[in-house]
């Protein structure tokens, strides 16, 4: 009898574990926004105004570098299919995403811990039209993007970083920081 109590124990325990990592992994939208003025994003890979050397692959696998949309401002979103906060801003980044594309702004999506099949059943669903890229590990770290999401980052025509916000945000959030890098 005391041997099924300990497996149940330890049963409830690890799925405990699991939902607060779970929960923990998704960032609130009260986490402090960081504004770096002209500050180069991934400081060991590019130097200010050559853009980052990043590459990933989209949703149906082809590669995409950072270069390709040097001369374009630029935001990078990083998220996932299983985040709240994530799916909870995509309408406001959408909207956004449509007023400010005839001006050259480009939005890259970034699926943590997404497979591509996912991501693209999902994109299809919410009607989203920018690019989706599988983040690896290698271009989270580039970014330094801890360990919730999302994370936006909005980089001006060169290729810096002018500010970034962890949580999720809203239209009139997204709006005021694509003025400074239009």
């Amino acid at each position: 009898m005391g041997r099924y109590y300990m497996k149940r124990y330890f049963l409830v325990l690890t799925v405990l574990f699991i939902a607060i990592s779970f929960l923990m992994s998704c960032s609130s939208s009260d986490e402090k926004i960081s504004t770096n003025k002209s500050t180069p994003v991934a400081k060991a890979q590019a130097s200010a105004g050559t853009g980052a050397k990043f590459m990933a692959l989209d949703i149906d696998g082809n590669f995409h570098s950072l270069e390709q949309y040097k001369g374009r401002p630029l935001i990078l979103n990083f998220w996932g299919t299983w985040c709240p906060p994530c799916r909870r801003e995509l309408p406001d980044l959408k909207k956004i995403y449509a007023e400010y594309k005839p001006v050259g702004l480009e939005i890259i999506g970034l699926a943590v811990n997404d497979p591509p099949d996912k991501v693209r059943k999902f994109a299809k669903q919410m009607g989203l039209d920018w690019v989706m890229l599988i983040a690896n590990r290698e271009s989270a770290m580039s970014y330094q993007i801890g360990t919730g999401v999302p994370v936006t980052i909005f980089l001006d025509k060169e290729g810096n970083e002018v500010s970034r916000a962890i949580g999720a945000r809203d239209y009139n959030f997204f709006k005021r920081e694509i003025e400074k890098i239009i």
